[in-house]
């Protein structure tokens, strides 16, 4: 096989870039072009997702410093409605670090001690009784005796 002289070489390797840049020069722009991608892992959950670094920055000046995936900052951002802006993130932070330890390892257990927390929460509240108030059995008989009047048929739809 016989050696291709350099300007040959150099020829056949340009032909795909005709009329623009040589080699180098689409490497380089290529290599701009690139976007950097860093894990990172959530502080509350443990998962990880691939961001850029100024997405990663913007999350953690939005939450104190933390990192946190986007379903956990889903969530403490709808806490934040309900409480000041410290304490949700840490609140949720304790709801997966509690999950983490316990609930992965015993997942009925933690159904559960989840459901007497919410009953107990409920009756604090003073909202814990399943019982409907007077108003919302007159709404139900109301919309009882709709259904019977028409057939179980309101605006032309049927109601099952």
């Amino acid at each position: 096989m016989a050696a291709v002289p350099p300007f040959l070489a150099t020829l056949i390797g340009n032909l795909g870039h005709a009329g623009g840049d040589p080699p180098a020069a689409a490497a380089a722009d290529e290599q701009q072009m690139q976007v950097v991608v860093e894990e990172a892992r959530c502080e509350c959950g443990g998962t990880s997702e691939e961001c850029t670094p100024a997405y990663a920055d913007a999350v953690r000046r939005r939450f104190s410093g933390r990192w946190l995936c986007g379903l956990c900052a889903a969530a403490v951002t709808e806490e934040a409605g309900k409480k000041n802006g410290e304490t949700e993130a840490a609140a949720h932070m304790a709801v997966c670090r509690r999950f983490n330890g316990f609930g992965r390892t015993h997942p009925p257990l933690f159904h559960a001690d989840a459901m007497r927390h919410i009953l107990r929460k409920l009756s604090v509240a003073g909202g814990g009784s399943p019982k409907p108030t007077s108003s919302r059995r007159r709404e139900l008989m109301t919309v009882e005796g709709a259904v019977k009047a028409t057939g179980g048929v309101a605006g032309g739809m049927v109601i099952t």
